[in-house]
């Protein structure tokens, strides 16, 4: 009995044992997972906003070389369409434009060019030298500006003179803190370290200590003299870094441009989770040691005072087998619900990096080229170029347009997974409801009057003040209009409404359209859901903006009601409640004139 009970010790041990060990071994390997994927996401979005950049400065050097006032120092024209050019990126602070003997051209921060002499800066020598090949982009080392005293680094490409001689180059001199303020906004674990580096070995970006770091070189850290020298990419346990005595680090160079990203966590913090577990296991598992050992010296006993009664002794024993067998079961079964609660935590860490991926890839591989896009479409319709025929200014328009409609549908996509993951941000204000009805009406009225629509508004003298989003409000507004212009024949009519409901602020939208079958209202509040039929068929869209609508009338604590008569129409009806509306109106402030969400 007494071997029993101490095999029964040691093999309780043994199994906690093991199974911190093997936990242990599986939060390492999970973090090693992590920092792999956020180093490649890091990547990505170091590269394609580098290369965002040097479309840009493509873009420009193709306009100077087509325009005779290229040269022409602080020229008006030339300043403004650099302007453009360098507000198609918030990573760019400016743009210039400097000559072959490294005089200033022009510099998109004022009209009137310094008189500085840059001939000794690394992106005109790179180029001048040919160290870097005709065409090609050059990315310098975190420098001092001499006048500002702040902090930029640089992208250049070469100008050719018509003979092919070189003039010059086009510079955008870029934002370093964009990375760093973007590395700040990631959800990272514990005392984790982001690290851009220029392909060289010095510090453009790092999140935290930016300033203590920047501008410094890494070449002699065995980032440099040994993991990228083996592989591109690639995990590892490293020693007597500057972050610490023992971290996990992901690396990783980019393909395209000159960077190599890096992200690190130590081990103490990845493991600080599983300590505790660790901690609160073992007191577990000696509570259960001496449970057991108090058991097994209780039954030593009882089977000495009872050593005659051999039936009892049987007893006793049968009862302490099925007490063991108890005790093992709810180990197993304590095992079980420990596996499935780390599967779920696998799981819902799995969800979230997608969606991180996800909002990463949708504004950077989405937002950048469709701004381009938008940008030199109106470069063109501008005549910068040259005048264009009628089919061709009418080609670029549609591909304006095009691109605006596209961006449009991003953002509400965008706004939509914002709201379904609560980051949805309300900026409240008192809002003045007609003036913010009129200007709806005004936004809607010349695409109303160019389908044949008749638009009308039935408002009171008076109206109490709305405590709301007027973004979100605006939008609300735009979408329902939107819906109602589309779906509305030519001769049809739309009439908004606002009065008080049962002390509640409602506002209406009603049109004579071709309306919505009863058993389709449930399913069009559905995110990307369409009415299907033949009347429908025709018109285009996402089927976002009545869900988007009902989420951010919800979102301000509002209900949505939709009602429609096949054939007849469309109603449309938001209620605000009472805890919204205020009566007088001596604390209004005026109406921010924010940007109309797209409808």
């Amino acid at each position: 009995m007494g071997a029993f009970g101490v095999a029964l010790i040691l093999g309780l041990n043994a199994m906690v044992g093991y199974d911190l060990l093997h936990q242990r071994d599986q939060t390492i390997s999970r973090a090693r997972e992590d920092t792999a994927s956020m180093a490649l996401v890091l990547e990505r979005q170091a590269s394609d906003t580098l290369s965002g950049v040097s479309k840009i400065l493509a873009g420009a050097v193709e306009v100077l070389a087509v325009r005779t006032d290229s040269w022409t120092r602080g020229d008006a024209d030339i300043h403004a369409l650099l302007r453009r050019q360098a507000a198609l990126s918030p990573l760019v602070r400016a743009i210039l434009v400097v000559s072959a003997d490294g005089r200033l051209i022009h510099d998109t921060e004022t009209l009137e060019p310094a008189n500085v002499d840059l001939s000794d800066r690394d992106y005109l020598m790179a180029h001048r030298d040919r160290l870097i090949p005709d065409g090609g982009i050059f990315v310098g080392n975190p420098v001092r500006g001499r006048t500002s005293g702040t902090w930029f680094f640089s992208m250049s490409r070469r100008l050719d003179s018509p003979d092919g001689s070189f003039a010059g180059v086009v510079v955008a001199v870029l934002e370093p803190m964009a990375f760093r303020g973007f590395y700040q906004s990631l959800p990272l674990a514990g005392d984790a370290v982001v690290t851009l580096y220029h392909a060289d070995g010095t510090v453009i970006a790092r999140f935290p200590d930016h300033d203590g770091f920047i501008g410094r070189s890494a070449q002699f850290l065995p980032l440099f003299t040994d993991l990228l020298k083996k592989a591109r990419a690639g995990t590892e346990m490293l020693d007597g870094t500057v972050d610490g005595p023992r971290r996990i680090l992901s690396h990783r160079a980019s393909a395209e441009m000159p960077l190599v990203v890096t992200v690190s966590s130590s081990q103490d913090a990845v493991l600080a989770p599983w300590w505790s577990k660790a901690m609160t296991l073992a007191a577990a598992d000696f509570a259960g040691t001496l449970v057991l050992a108090a058991m097994t010296l209780a039954l030593l006993r009882e089977a000495e005072r009872r050593e005659r009664a051999i039936a009892d002794l049987q007893n006793s024993e049968q009862a302490l087998r099925d007490s063991q067998r108890r005790l093992i079961q709810d180990i197993a079964a304590r095992h079980r619900i420990e596996a499935e609660l780390i599967a779920a935590k696998q799981v819902s860490d799995a969800a979230n990096r997608a969606k991180t991926q996800f909002l990463a890839n949708m504004s950077h591989e989405l937002r950048t080229p469709l701004n381009a896009v938008i940008g030199f479409a109106e470069a063109l319709e501008s005549g910068i170029f040259g005048a264009m025929s009628g089919k061709q200014t009418e080609y670029v328009g549609d591909i304006r347009r095009s691109g605006q409609h596209l961006l449009s549908l991003i953002n509400d996509i965008l706004d939509t997974t914002k709201i379904e993951s609560g980051k949805y941000v309300l900026h409240q204000e008192d809002l003045a409801v007609g003036d913010l009805i009129g200007e709806c009406l005004r936004q809607m009225e010349p695409l109303a009057v160019e389908k044949g629509v008749t638009l009308t508004a039935a408002l009171p003298a008076t109206l109490p003040i709305l405590h709301a989003d007027a973004r979100a409000v605006r939008q609300i507004l735009l979408n329902l209009l939107s819906n109602a212009v589309k779906f509305t024949p030519p001769g049809g009519r739309i009439a908004v409404e606002a009065d008080r409901a049962a002390r509640s602020l409602r506002l209406r939208v009603s049109d004579t359209g071709i309306g919505i079958p009863a058993m389709e209202l449930e399913q069009v509040m559905e995110p990307f859901h369409q009415v299907d039929n033949s009347h429908t068929r025709r018109y285009a869209g996402t089927g976002l903006g009545l869900p988007l609508v009902r989420s951010l009338v919800e979102l301000q604590d509002g209900r949505f009601v939709l009602s429609s008569v096949l054939g007849r129409g469309t109603t449309a009806t938001v209620l605000f409640p009472p805890a919204r509306l205020r009566t007088h109106p001596d604390d209004l402030r005026p109406l921010e004139q924010v940007q109309a969400a797209p409808a």
